[in-house]
């Protein structure tokens, strides 16, 4: 009898388990990508080098509340942690801190029961150790200078002098701060030189090349944005708000699970479409003016960046259209751009040789050189945790980049009237493969015809 009361026991416990699991997403990098790379990082330091990462700070938006909590996405990369006040140290070779030996040494903070009445549960040492399957789990409050030391060290991988985490301003100093202040200390009575441009370079080699599992949380963000744009094609009328056309986009965003959109969203109609970070959204969209709409999900950690111009009225004029074909020229020349083994720099040259021309055909401009005032910025960017992400010089299998050109006229230009106010940009994310390129974000319409196409479907608002 006790046998099966054991039984019934341990399957109840398995299905409450399995119901709880489903309650939350299950797709976040595992614990093997993380500890994958510690490892190549760990690869490139110095044989008697420690890397030292912290965590992001919190950040004060008014009196007593603070903005939505975000994680360094380097200390990201490396633990998947999501909470502050933490530190993480590598080391090539084992090393003894606490009683412990090895390579990989994490402090974090301790659970507070008042903290979590509040804002949630901390994981803790017990609660990170079984999340990450990292041993060495410690609280931050044994980050001293008794039970870390830097005599052996003869690099410090670190980026920690350009975040912004001492306390040189706060009233009160916070663990983080604490910690970062400490390792400032050992490193300058020590004398040990700080590695940043090499820590640099590392992370940009690792983080440049995504493997599979961050391929798919990008490409999960660029399917949420295309449902996002796409309603907006089919949404957006005369009378519409900017801000109304955020609305739709970040409801889409959070409908499908993206914790945060990837940036600040941009819905600038007309003028506001000339202004290339235009993030107040107010304006009413009046009759024949253009929509330009540069939005994006974050999902995981990981952001899409997609940008579609559409006509509020769903058609394009004479003038939008002869413009908007040079863009959407410009992009695919940009795109036929992205092979492996390429100059990142290539993609820019690409899709700037069809603006310029295009400008120039149009009589808009009379050379090259007068055409960068109508396409002021670079056609691309990496992407990954970051939306403007780390990446290399070259382009190489599992790069993924933004291909973004565009043509901005505001009033006053000197060039016919006709083009003034006219601001268009099309954006997509493409991955590099060895076999060529795949456009993410391929999902949304891009053509003059398929975009008057889908203005003319209804939408759900």
């Amino acid at each position: 009898m006790k046998i099966k009361h054991l039984i019934i026991g341990l399957f109840a416990t398995l299905s409450l388990q399995s119901a709880i699991a489903q309650d939350y997403p299950t797709d976040y990098l595992s614990p093997e990508f993380h500890a994958g790379r510690r490892a190549a990082f760990k690869e490139k330091m110095s044989d008697k080098g420690v890397g030292i990462f912290f965590a992001s700070q919190t950040r004060q938006r008014s009196n007593d509340t603070e903005f939505q909590y975000a994680q360094n996405k380097n200390f990201y990369y490396l633990t998947g942690l999501e909470e502050p006040n933490a530190v993480l140290l590598l080391f090539k070779q084992p090393v003894t801190l606490l009683g412990k030996t090895g390579t990989e040494f994490i402090f974090v903070q301790n659970r507070d029961p008042f903290k979590e009445l509040w804002t949630g549960k901390i994981l803790g040492t017990e609660g990170f150790k079984a999340k990450s399957k990292m041993e060495n789990v410690f609280i931050n409050d044994q980050f001293t200078s008794s039970s870390i030391s830097l005599a052996g060290v003869d690099s410090v991988y670190t980026l920690y002098r350009t975040e912004g985490i001492f306390a040189k301003y706060k009233a009160k100093e916070d663990p983080l701060s604490r910690m970062a202040s400490l390792v400032d200390s050992l490193v300058i009575s020590n004398a040990k030189p700080l590695a940043a441009r090499s820590t640099m370079n590392t992370l940009r080699t690792l983080r440049g090349i995504k493997l599979p599992e961050e391929i798919a949380l990008i490409q999960k963000a660029a399917s949420i944005s295309v449902l996002g744009h796409n309603d907006v094609m089919r949404a957006v009328k005369p009378g519409m708000k900017e801000y109304q056309a955020q609305a739709i986009m970040e409801y889409h965003f959070k409908k499908e699970g993206s914790e945060y959109p990837g940036y600040n969203s941009i819905n600038g109609a007309a003028e506001n479409a000339c202004v290339l970070h235009y993030i107040t959204n107010l304006k009413t969209i009046k009759d024949g003016e253009l929509l330009l709409s540069d939005c994006a999900a974050e999902y995981h950690g990981y952001s899409a960046d997609v940008t579609r111009t559409v006509p509020a009225n769903g058609k394009f004029s004479e003038a939008q259209k002869a413009l908007y074909e040079i863009v959407l020229a410009a992009q695919d020349a940009g795109i036929a751009a992205c092979k492996a083994g390429a100059p990142f720099s290539d993609v820019d040259a690409a899709s700037r040789a069809v603006v310029n021309a295009g400008l120039i055909k149009l009589g808009i401009v009379a050379n090259e050189k007068e055409a960068r005032t109508y396409f002021p910025h670079g056609t691309s960017h990496h992407l990954g945790l970051d939306v403007h992400d780390l990446g290399p010089r070259v382009l190489a299998a599992g790069v993924v980049v933004t291909v973004e050109p565009g043509i901005y006229i505001p009033a006053g230009s000197k060039c016919d009237k006709k083009w003034w106010n006219i601001g268009i940009r099309i954006e997509d994310d493409i991955l590099i493969t060895e076999k060529g390129n795949v456009n993410l974000s391929q999902g949304s319409p891009r053509t003059v015809a398929e975009i008057e196409k889908m203005a003319a479907q209804k939408s759900v608002f």
